[in-house]
């Protein structure tokens, strides 16, 4: 597996901010459906402090993933629960620079998370807070 691909996947396997945030470099753009564009290592810090104090247990599965020195794909599994089979694939596509994501995009099917939270009724509030910007 591709160096970057090990280390996101040591990361999403027991997520924290600054584990998540060790793999961007400072001026990062980060695009996913449906959201405005965050920009900046500080904003994907809050960002992703916000979205794992609304979803604590969220975390991440690798498949498989392809690349070279400059763009990675990553094919993943999130998910929102510790011990439920519940998962939401994705696809990552970071762009590299000296070893670190310097823009990622990530595709998954918004219709497959909803499903997913309303599943499991204990993920309803916090999802709901983090949907609302809370």
């Amino acid at each position: 597996m591709h160096e970057f691909a090990e280390r996101f996947a040591e990361a999403w396997a027991r997520p924290t901010p600054e584990r998540l945030v060790a793999l961007l470099c400072e001026d990062v753009v980060l695009r996913q459906p449906h959201l405005p564009a965050i920009r900046g290592r500080d904003a994907a810090r809050h960002e992703l402090s916000r979205l794992l104090r609304c979803l604590p247990e969220l975390h991440g599965e690798i498949d498989r993933a392809s690349g070279d020195d400059q763009t990675v794909f990553i094919e993943w599994r999130m998910k929102p629960l510790r011990n439920a089979r519940t998962a939401i694939p994705a696809v990552d596509r970071f762009l590299l620079r000296d070893g670190l994501g310097s823009e990622r995009t990530v595709y998954f099917d918004q219709l497959a998370m909803l499903r997913s939270v309303l599943r499991h009724a204990r993920l309803w509030p916090g999802f709901l807070r983090y949907r609302l910007g809370r």
